[in-house]
């Protein structure tokens, strides 16, 4: 009979048999998988309600949802198959291991140190930017109906076949009369084409300035009123604009299908639904530049390291002037906000130039930085203000996001410094069976731009291989670090082949001997070809060809020791409570998706 209630911390884990991995790495932690807490013995007790936390880890709770998330990732763990109920129990130890650490993690209030605070709010303002896009802003695309009937009145969502002269001018628009004046002669009966060869500068000239279909939302703007009303023949203009002046003939109409118009307008509307977002922000929070900083930071910036300017600054972020050095105040303000130079770099992380100096352009640019990094504040305080982050999953999200950032800084602090020299090697070779190399093909790849150069030069390599003679006279570069996927075209590179490679050219090499060229491949940037130059068996690897994996699997170990430590004391310290019917009840997708990370579990909880 399996218990309604239970506190698992009350029975001592099993013995040899329990595996605990806590797994830790530079940005993502997958964290605590514990498997195999037996649940407790059978006693009577009353059916709790079937709704309701499946546990209580302290004051915090275990939902359904945590138990959902969990099953995404860790679906394909064998456990699964084997016994579902442990697999179950499995995903509740993780979700509880993970409060635990959050708890200890709040104890020590690793969220308060600054450079922490500033990793879970740049996280934090991630979040809530996909959930505005979501539920905000992407129900802004659609074309409702009255707004479909109100774009068709306005004749602007059609296909005009359009012949066009452009009479090129410069800002004084000197030849604005000649263009009325051909507007005259053609609407006299003038020939078009002859016109629009001697007098348009647009490449149509040669066309007899038939220019083709197009939009009639494209044209200039100040055509609109007179393209509603035009029918084919008709003359219009002349435009004046910064090219110069342009002249319409109408061609015929073209009436866009409903479907065309929305996904016309759907297209138009994302382009820009970010900056109008950006802007209505700003104008709602009464967004304003001080005028009288631009030049001072302007002058700072140019003549001053970031680091030393910000050595200079007191504690608010500003500092008076001294000699030369000009005076820094705030910078921008929003209702009930302000921005200084410190936030400025801090959020909009603009990159030193060689000397090691941050130039920014203009007053302008200094304006558009500003607006960028309040904006980050601004959407995190929209999305608050208007409840969205009061919804369940998106406040949930946003709490797994603070506490897994401070578990994860941590657990880093926790880990002891790397070791010299001489302890990798020892730790390395008492892991040596770790580090093997697989048998490897190494083949010279050339990549050209189309299929039909590429056939060509394989005609001429097939045999004799692909020299560096040969490569020259094409004009190939070396190009140092390639992948299969990111050797460019005109570039050559030396490339290894493992066997499981699954790319198209590592399938088409995979079954070469030495000596043999692969035919022309497509690849993500071109048309490649192989030549294997030789086959390398299975070998172990060096401590050199393997520094950075030994590196941090001796970090993750060590992380992984000082986790299991401390979810020992933790479990010992903290009640926890489980109703196991409900940890039942939960219903699970019967195929879950594959990953390495705990993707909402773990990757929003902090990336642990």
């Amino acid at each position: 009979m399996i218990p309604e209630t239970e506190n698992p911390t009350s029975r001592r884990p099993p013995g040899p048999g329990r595996t605990a991995v806590a797994r830790a790495a530079a940005a993502l932690f997958a964290l605590i998988a514990l498997a195999g807490h037996p649940l407790g013995p059978a006693r009577a007790a009353v059916p709790p309600p079937a709704r309701g936390p499946i546990a209580t880890v302290g004051d915090r709770t275990v939902e359904a949802l945590d138990i959902q998330s969990a099953a995404l990732v860790l679906g394909q763990d064998p456990l699964r198959q084997k016994n579902a109920a442990l697999w179950r129990r499995m995903l509740l130890d993780r979700c509880v291991d993970r409060e635990l650490l959050a708890i200890e993690a709040e104890k020590r209030g690793i969220a308060r140190d600054p450079a922490i605070r500033q990793r879970i709010a740049e996280r934090e303002y991630a979040a809530l930017f996909q959930a505005v896009y979501q539920r905000v802003l992407m129900p802004t695309l659609a074309v409702t109906p009255a707004q479909l009937d109100s774009l068709q009145k306005t004749g602007l969502y059609r296909m005009m076949d359009l012949y066009y002269i452009l009479l090129r001018d410069d800002a004084a628009q000197g030849r604005r009369k000649e263009a009325e004046t051909i507007v005259a002669r053609l609407r006299a009966g003038g020939r078009f084409d002859s016109i629009a060869v001697t007098k348009s500068g647009h490449p149509s000239r040669g066309n007899g300035g038939h220019f083709g279909a197009v939009l009639v939302r494209d044209l200039e703007p100040s055509s609109y009123e007179a393209a509603r009303t035009a029918k084919p023949g008709d003359i219009l203009g002349p435009y004046s604009g910064p090219y110069g002046h342009e002249i319409y003939k109408v061609g015929g109409f073209e009436t866009l299908a409903p479907d065309s118009i929305r996904a016309i307008v759907r297209a138009e509307r994302q382009r820009n639904v970010i900056h109008d977002y950006q802007a209505r922000l700003l104008a709602q929070y009464h967004f304003a530049l001080d005028p009288e900083v631009v030049r001072p930071v302007l002058f700072a910036m140019a003549s001053e390291t970031p680091d030393s300017i910000l050595a200079s600054l007191s504690p608010n972020g500003t500092r008076p002037r001294l000699g030369a050095r000009p005076e820094i105040a705030v910078i921008a303000r929003v209702d009930g906000d302000s921005l200084t130079l410190p936030d400025l770099l801090r959020e909009t992380h603009p990159a030193p130039g060689a000397n090691g100096r941050i130039r920014i352009r203009d007053g302008d640019a200094l304006r558009d930085l500003a607006s960028e990094a309040l904006f980050r504040r601004l959407l995190v305080r929209d999305a608050k203000e208007h409840g969205l982050a009061d919804d369940p999953r998106v406040a949930r999200e946003l709490r797994l996001i603070r506490e897994g950032t401070a578990v994860t800084a941590m657990i880093a602090a926790a880990r002891p410094a790397d070791p010299g020299a001489p302890e990798l090697r020892a730790w390395f070779d008492a892991h040596a069976a770790r580090y093997r190399r697989p048998a490897v093909r190494r083949a010279r790849v050339a990549v050209f731009a189309s299929q039909d150069s590429a056939m060509a030069a394989l005609r001429s390599w097939n045999g004799v291989g692909i020299s560096d003679s040969s490569l020259q006279a094409l004009r190939f570069e070396e190009q140092p670090r390639a992948t299969a996927s990111t050797l460019y075209p005109q570039h050559a590179a030396t490339l290894p082949f493992f066997d499981a490679d699954s790319d198209p050219l590592g399938i088409a090499v995979r079954h070469l001997d030495p000596g043999m060229t692969s035919p022309v491949v497509r690849t993500a940037q071109g048309y490649a070809i192989a030549h294997v130059l030789a086959r390398e068996p299975a070998r172990p690897m060096t401590l050199d060809e393997a520094i950075d994996r030994v590196r941090r699997d001796w970090r993750e170990e060590k992380e992984n020791e000082w986790v299991l430590s401390q979810l020992e004391r933790l479990r010992a310290q903290t009640p926890v409570r489980v109703v196991p019917s409900r940890l039942q009840a939960v219903k699970l997708s019967p195929a879950a998706a594959t990953g390495g990370s705990l993707g909402s579990v773990a990757g929003n909880e902090g990336s642990r």
